[in-house]
């Protein structure tokens, strides 16, 4: 029975190895998404390109000039220009459920985390429209407008995949699309150990709406009252339950559990005396220390936009649908690699799964999928393009 079943897996890893790392993705995005083809090309070889582009973080336009195999990158923007905004957004949590099949499992509880990232913008921005796609925000890299994304994972220890990936516009809240992810974990049939959110979360509207699901989470205090500015002083860790908007007549109240815990710098970065990281936290048993401790894992989430700036398609692009389309095709590639890391970085022991994290770095992964698409494109020679 053994024999059987280890000769089932080195099948199946046969098949894998056959298929190869990039026509999986490409077969997934295929599926999912429309891309008209041309008179001497496919929709695959878009989509090829599109991959090959963002592993070489190049842009489309570079990309096709220097190679043979894609249409030129005036054919390839028209086409690209043609997706459909609401395809893709109905489709994205099924692509990247399957990018990485096999790591979660319905029944199984787990932490989630929620966050949003605003990529700055510099193009016109229509004001008045609350459908715009142009979102306004903190002043960075030199701008107030953004195109943001707010991105939904789960943040287990190396089961860091991303499950939803929504394009935020103008009249866009926070509650709608938290009741969007959480729809999503039910209609998996996963189970929520704990839903982690940034401070921009941070909202009696919110709060009532989890309390009333009852699901357990963790998100960072605001200090915006003088009454919790001096709860949260003195020398120890505690818990005590404060009142979000007390004095208020017209907006939300809501009562909430905060948790305290006290850090003592002691010269660390430079700082000394009592450090106050503070929690609202919900259904969650644990002391102030394992509640800091466990947010923690919430900066995975925070990970994923480091690791897409590194290797998403390069644009300056006005076209919001193409942008989150190179944004979608990153978060893809990202799933596929940790279930790769699950599937064959595993460590051999007994009790619960580990996987060796340093065998196989992203840089890697990324360098193995542009080396097989490089089977159906090539790099033009000097003698082929130079001008004399």
């Amino acid at each position: 029975m053994a024999n059987n079943c280890q000769n089932i897996g080195k099948s199946e890893l046969n098949k894998e190895n056959k298929l190869g790392n990039l026509e999986p993705i490409c077969a997934l995005v295929e599926g999912n998404v429309t891309l008209t083809g041309g008179r001497n090309y496919d929709s695959l070889t878009l989509i090829r390109g599109a991959i090959a582009t963002a592993c070489s973080n190049n842009s489309i336009s570079g990309f096709a000039k220097m190679t043979e195999g894609l249409p030129s990158h005036t054919t390839c923007l028209k086409k690209l220009h043609g997706l459909n905004m609401e395809e893709l957004t109905l489709n994205t949590p099924k692509m990247l459920l399957k990018a990485g099949k096999g790591i979660l499992k319905k029944g199984q509880e787990y932490d989630f985390a929620i966050d949003i990232t605003l990529i700055p913008y510099y193009g016109k921005k229509d004001k008045k429209n609350p459908k715009s796609p142009i979102v306004g925000g903190k002043r960075k890299a030199s701008t107030n407008y953004f195109v943001g994304y707010l991105t939904f994972s789960v943040v287990n220890m190396d089961k860091h995949l991303i499950l939803q990936v929504i394009p935020l516009f103008r009249d866009s809240t926070n509650l709608t699309a938290i009741k969007n992810c959480v729809d999503l974990i039910y209609g998996y049939g996963f189970k929520i150990k704990s839903l982690m959110l940034d401070r921009e979360f941070y909202s009696a509207e919110i709060f009532s709406y989890l309390k009333e699901s009852e699901i357990p989470h963790i998100v960072p205090v605001k200090k915006n009252s003088d009454e919790l500015k001096r709860q949260l002083k003195g020398k120890k860790s505690k818990s005590f339950e404060y009142v979000i908007n007390a004095k208020s007549k017209n907006k939300l109240k809501c009562k909430v559990k905060i948790v305290d815990r006290v850090i003592y710098m002691k010269g660390k970065k430079g700082k000394k005396g009592a450090l106050h990281r503070a929690f609202v936290v919900y259904k969650i048993n644990t002391s102030p220390k394992s509640i800091s401790e466990r947010y923690r894992h919430r900066f995975a989430i925070e990970s994923t936009y480091v690791i897409n700036n590194k290797f998403k398609v390069r644009t300056s692009t006005k076209d919001h649908v193409v942008r989150f389309f190179y944004y979608l095709i990153a978060c893809i590639i990202q799933n596929f690699w940790v279930l790769t890391k699950w599937k064959r970085f595993a460590k051999i022991q007994r009790g619960p799964k580990v996987i060796d994290r340093d065998k196989f770095p992203l840089n890697h992964y990324l360098a193995i999928i542009f080396e097989e698409s490089m089977t159906h494109f090539r790099i033009l020679r000097i003698d082929e393009i130079a001008i004399s």
